[in-house]
């Protein structure tokens, strides 16, 4: 599956924040397993989830499987708050990051249903006053061609770390996409580029042409018909029972955590402020892929792979000495194959926090992971995330 682990991070990681002891807690690996757990055949998805807590890579690991609409795994391994040493459990709260724009665009997929909006409408539309509006479509912004740049990728004193630590209002929010430089980094509808700016203003949209805030309309329309409970756009001053503290390694050390650096929930809104667990997020895919949130068309719209003005497949170059690989990329959704099986799937990284949210639409078979350290700084990482998630999928089509 080409370029699927291509620009999935919300943010680029600080290690800010206070030097915390060492991971004595986490590093026993305790496991919090209900009676909704089944465990027959997930022996390695254990022993890959313990390897990444014992070898310091992630505080804590939260892995679901569903298959065929009933939970077959949820474990959770590791500390949620290295602080109190509080285990993490199946349904700890992470926050999701970009996993986030596939509610965003289904969002956007319900308005048109209501006939609110067009995904081919221009920006303009809705928002007359942002920079060459009338050059783009919503449809180009789901997908990621629209060729409007990333402002995690901010050129400016502080650079993201510091745009993040306010809160946004929305004219202030509108303001900050607005200044993202470059504005744009490639004519419309002509290449592929990841844009977190996109999707910010698709949020702005769905407040607009709804009338409600993005937190409300998640709510009412996507979390609470479908009994989400633990899911919602995220506010770090609300006192959450079950959330996880987010972390990131300790530079120069193998075995300390900082804690991460603050977020503005207000920042990243339509394009990475949900938070979630795994048990929420695999319940979302069985109701999405059962068709209870959109109607067909909808839902083949969100998953079939993007073309550009030409007709043409994205290709994505992921570093300047790599070939360049089709790019699969619906409304907020990657589309792909694992081991000879279809899979729809994205993956997240903010502050603190990454996920993975993978589906195996024929299987009717999810996968989430959830984990609360962004961790490129140790290079175990990146290699240990992937071996856990297909080690879990892995499980789920074989159980």
């Amino acid at each position: 599956m080409a370029n699927q682990t291509e620009g999935l991070e919300f943010t680029r990681r600080g290690s800010l924040g206070v030097v915390l002891g060492a991971l004595a807690a986490a590093s026993q690996a305790r496991a919090v397993v209900t009676a909704s757990t089944a465990t027959a055949g997930g022996d390695a998805v254990d022993a890959q989830a313990k390897t990444m807590v014992d070898d310091y890579l992630s505080p804590s690991v939260a892995i679901g499987v569903m298959k065929a609409g009933k939970m077959i795994y949820a474990k959770a391994f590791g500390s949620m708050n290295l602080e109190t040493g509080t285990p993490a459990a199946e349904n700890t709260i992470y926050k999701i990051g970009s996993n986030t724009k596939q509610f965003t665009a289904a969002s956007i997929l319900l308005l048109q249903e209501a006939g609110a909006l067009s995904v081919d409408d221009p920006l303009s539309k809705y928002l007359p006053d942002f920079p060459r509006a009338a050059d783009i479509t919503l449809r180009q912004m789901l997908s990621h061609t629209s060729g409007l740049g990333n402002f995690t990728n901010a050129k400016r004193p502080g650079g993201y770390e510091q745009m993040a630590r306010l809160d946004y209002d929305p004219n202030a929010l509108f303001a900050a996409m607005s200044a993202t430089d470059p504005l744009f980094v490639a004519p419309p509808g002509t290449a592929w580029s990841y844009s977190n700016t996109a999707f910010v203003l698709l949020g702005i949209v769905v407040e607009k042409v709804s009338g409600v805030s993005l937190a409300n309309f998640y709510k009412t329309r996507i979390f609470d018909p479908r009994g989400l409970s633990d899911t919602a756009k995220d506010d770090p001053s609300e006192v959450l029972p079950r959330r996880a503290s987010g972390y990131a390694p300790h530079k120069g050390s193998a075995t300390l955590f900082d804690n991460c650096s603050f977020e503005s929930m207000g920042l990243p809104g339509g394009a990475g402020a949900i938070r979630s667990t795994v048990l929420d997020l695999c319940a979302w895919h069985a109701a999405l892929f059962g068709g209870k949130v959109l109607s067909p068309a909808s839902l083949t719209a969100m998953t079939t792979p993007a073309r550009l003005k030409n007709g043409g497949q994205p290709f994505t170059i992921a570093r300047p000495d790599a070939p360049a690989v089709a790019t699969n990329y619906g409304f907020g959704l990657f589309v792909g194959e694992f081991e000879g099986h279809k899979a729809v799937l994205h993956g997240g990284g903010i502050s603190g926090f990454a996920s993975h949210l993978r589906t195996f639409p024929a299987e009717q078979v999810t996968v989430a992971v959830l984990l609360n350290c962004i961790g490129p700084g140790r290079p175990a990482y990146g290699v240990a995330f992937k071996d856990l998630q297909d080690t879990a999928a892995r499980f789920g089509l074989s159980a």
